[in-house]
């Protein structure tokens, strides 16, 4: 079967009224805390980025403290166990107690058609499991590297299901660089160094409309000020795309970071940094990266997620420019923030080298049951480890227990009385993109 013939058309969902219009209004709240593993298990403290597949219902964490994934059923939300455990590096300690990201793991985790883990390790390798019967004794069904140990971390990650490509960022590597492995033959393609990055490189997206991928780059200018773009990658080329890459501008998004593919055209990107006029996230198209929106007091995430079922951009806000961390939620349909904005904590920002503190920086949704899964970190004994006080608060909240941490369940309701209440926020079924055809344009 031809690439193209496995494309389906997508062109009827870009004109669907859901596209076109504000979500149902909804406020959300945590609902649920998943503590995770036994009385045995590490209290949550270091990890990084969060997955839902709503197709099987499963919610994968990559877990350094625990030196393991996490899975959660989505739907029970019952903890399933750990998958790979000790497989990879674990949370690696600086000499100051704190813990070095860059060569710790596992770090950007996802799931392929259904079945398949993906990792990232600290060594820069990428770990596979096979979803089905994965524990605690699972060992890797392949191991790919994307470089050298020197390289450091193999980070976030993204999947093109049409040509069967998987693409890794080592963002930690002296020259920043992008990996594309075939899931067909588990081999490294290709690797794509991005030499104008001074800050990394970071959440990375396939998109189905045009076929291709987009990745953050946080910085370019020296020194770093927050100036960043967005690159983008043809994975039917295996090259940098000619339209790449989109300039982000410093006044509306200071430090791209987060990205996620949204309705129609629309991508946001989640800026960490707090340097832009008003603290704002923006949001993109996918064509030509021209600016479509640009949505105040939203800065600070690291992880960005786009659930389709409830039309929600939701942001995990580690940074957030009030100085507390938070989760920033944004209607998708009308490209504001959503009222209420989001859910506050008590807990300060983190904001390294010179300020750390533990980080809710990771979150993901489900389509299907409309659960938003938020990692909350464990808090510190008061006065106590190198990282200070973090009073989260929210496990407890939400019936959990703040010395383990927990993986807080945030679901959406709406109000009494609200006119929009028989409005359907959910879109039709739509279809995959001929994302080869328009790509090539």
């Amino acid at each position: 079967m031809s690439r193209s013939t496995k494309l389906l058309t997508f062109s009827a969902a870009l004109l669907a009224p859901w596209l076109l219009t504000s979500a149902v209004a909804q406020v959300f709240s945590p609902t649920a805390a998943i503590t995770v593993g036994d009385e045995t298990a590490q209290p949550l403290n270091s990890f990084d980025i969060s997955f839902v597949e709503p197709a099987i219902g499963l919610y994968v964490l990559g877990d350094r403290t625990n030196n393991a994934i996490d899975m959660v059923d989505t739907h029970s939300n019952a903890f399933l166990g750990f998958c790979g455990h000790n497989q990879f590096q674990g949370a690696v300690p600086n000499p100051n107690g704190t813990i070095n990201n860059n060569v710790s793991g596992p770090n950007g985790v996802l799931i392929r058609d259904n079945r398949e883990i993906w990792a990232g390790d600290g060594d820069s390798t990428v770990k596979v499991f096979d979803v089905a019967g994965c524990g605690e004794t699972t060992v890797p069904s392949h191991t790919i590297p994307t470089g050298t140990p020197a390289d450091k971390r193999a980070d976030e990650m993204c999947y093109d299901p049409v040509d069967q490509i998987i693409m890794v960022a080592n963002n930690a590597a002296d020259t920043p660089f992008a990996t594309l492995i075939s899931t067909i033959f588990y081999v490294k393609l290709v690797s794509i160094p991005f030499p104008q990055s001074t800050n990394g490189a970071e959440q990375c997206q396939w998109n189905p409309v045009t076929g291709l991928f987009y990745i953050t780059i946080p910085g370019i200018e020296t020194p770093d000020n927050g100036h960043g773009q967005v690159v983008v990658i043809n994975p039917g080329t295996l090259m940098v795309d000619a339209r790449s890459p989109f300039d982000i501008p410093l006044t509306a998004c200071a430090s791209p970071q987060g990205l996620a593919v949204g309705p129609g055209n629309d991508m946001l990107v989640g800026c960490n940094g707090n340097g832009s006029a008003t603290q704002s996230s923006v949001i993109i198209g996918a064509g030509v990266g021209q600016l479509l929106a640009t949505i105040p007091n939203q800065s600070g995430p690291d992880e960005v997620w786009f659930n389709p079922g409830n039309l929600r951009y939701f942001l995990a806000r580690s940074n957030a420019g009030s100085g507390f961390q938070a989760l920033g939620i944004i209607d998708a349909g009308a490209r504001v923030a959503n009222i209420p904005p989001g859910i506050q904590t008590g807990a300060p920002v983190n904001n390294p080298p010179s300020d750390l503190h533990p980080s809710a920086h990771s979150v993901a949704a489900d389509s299907v049951t409309g659960k938003t899964f938020w990692p909350i970190p464990a808090n510190p004994p008061v006065g106590g480890g190198p990282q200070g006080d973090t009073p989260f608060g929210l496990c407890s909240f939400a019936g959990g227990d703040d010395t383990k941490g927990c993986i807080l369940v945030v679901e959406g309701f709406v109000p009494v009385g609200d006119p929009t209440a028989n409005a359907s926020a959910d879109p039709p079924a739509g279809e995959m993109a001929e994302a080869r055809r328009r790509r090539e344009r």
